[in-house]
């Protein structure tokens, strides 16, 4: 069996934390596995929901979690808990080992070459305190303001199913074998309304609108939110259904957020190689207008896709998915890229 850790409580600083990510994927060295990953994640959490001016929904939460994933040559298994005590870990660790020895064999699995791994230098203006230092009262008020916004734009709002507040901290930190440890810390807060618009004849319309930030200074403020959550449900009463015509399209917001997700899901490596995207087998082909260029790029500053190193521990980078309508790069990891013959 694997020697216990020495700590006889869970860590509390990062710089615990770091430690035990590292000291976890030595130990599981030394149980016999030729490549380990430790991931920990810890944060905290606020939401509230107010309706007609009452606080509906309050909730505020911790988390701390952590992740083992194990490789015995092309065997691999991953564990996680949220049990830091020495007994948990050692758990943790221990049925990682064993599950590893009896999992199928899968050439294609393991971590990236240490030429791989790294992180992006200097601040990516993932965190600010203030998010979480708001006190309670004054966040449920930003609810209320968005909401009492809606509500007071119009005769016609009549109704709300609510306003909403909140935030959320997080604390990332990998380590694997080869010898990467690296770490970040993230926030965010939010501010939505969603009021019901009715018209003359009792027709009901309802939408919504919000704000997102890594800070407390970037976020709309709650007035400009609800008034215009109520322009958009006031703008759907008398809509009606138009015969199919070719025309020019402007797309909102909302709904071109909707079309790209499907694009990316449709470039993610997973589904790729199983065959279950309508992309599988189109790098270099035309799938769009000339005029349309798509880049995934992790390395925005401040932005909510933004991150110094991804999932395994490789940097993150700008990447070019369509190019003036051709296909050029799926999304891919480590292990997706191996099936498919590419690299990630």
């Amino acid at each position: 069996m694997i020697s216990t850790v020495q700590q006889e409580s869970a860590p509390e600083t990062t710089t615990d934390l770091k430690q035990l990510a590292h000291d976890l994927v030595l130990r599981a060295m030394s149980g016999g596995a030729t490549a380990a990953e430790c991931v920990i994640r810890e944060g905290d959490e606020f939401s509230t929901l107010v309706r007609l001016g009452q606080v509906e929904t309050l909730k505020e939460a911790g988390s701390k979690s952590i992740g083992l994933r194990v490789f015995r040559g092309q065997r691999a298994a991953s564990t996680h808990s949220s049990d830091f005590s020495r007994e948990g870990l050692d758990r943790m660790l221990n049925s990682a080992l064993e599950l590893a020895k009896i999992t199928s064999e899968d050439p294609f699995g393991g971590i990236p070459e240490p030429s791989q791994l790294g992180s992006l230098s200097g601040d990516l203006d993932l965190y600010s305190p203030d998010v979480y230092s708001l006190p309670g009262e004054e966040r449920i008020s930003y609810a209320r303001r968005a909401e009492k916004a809606a509500l007071d734009s119009d005769p016609r709002i009549k109704n709300s199913e609510g306003g909403s507040f909140d935030a959320a901290t997080g604390h990332k930190i990998l380590a694997n074998s080869h010898g990467f440890i690296g770490e970040y810390q993230r926030s965010y807060c939010s501010v939505a309304a969603v009021p019901i618009a009715q018209d003359e004849k009792g027709a009901m319309q309802r939408d919504y609108w919000y704000s997102v930030a890594r800070n407390l200074d970037r976020l709309e403020s709650p007035e400009h939110i609800g008034k215009m959550a109520a322009q958009r449900a006031l703008r759907r009463l008398g809509a009606r259904k138009v015969k199919t015509q070719h025309v020019p399209v402007v797309l909102d917001p909302l709904v071109a957020t909707s079309i790209l997700q499907h694009l990316f899901e449709g470039v993610n490596g997973d589904s790729v190689y199983r065959g279950a995207s309508f992309l599988a087998g189109k790098l270099g082909q035309a799938i769009a207008a000339p005029n349309v260029t798509v880049i995934d790029d992790g390395t925005i500053v401040g932005g909510f896709g933004t991150s110094p190193f991804d999932g395994e521990g490789i940097p993150t980078r700008r990447t070019v998915v369509i190019e003036k309508g051709l296909l050029n790069s799926y999304l891919l990891n480590t292990y997706t890229a191996k099936k498919l013959g590419l690299q990630t």
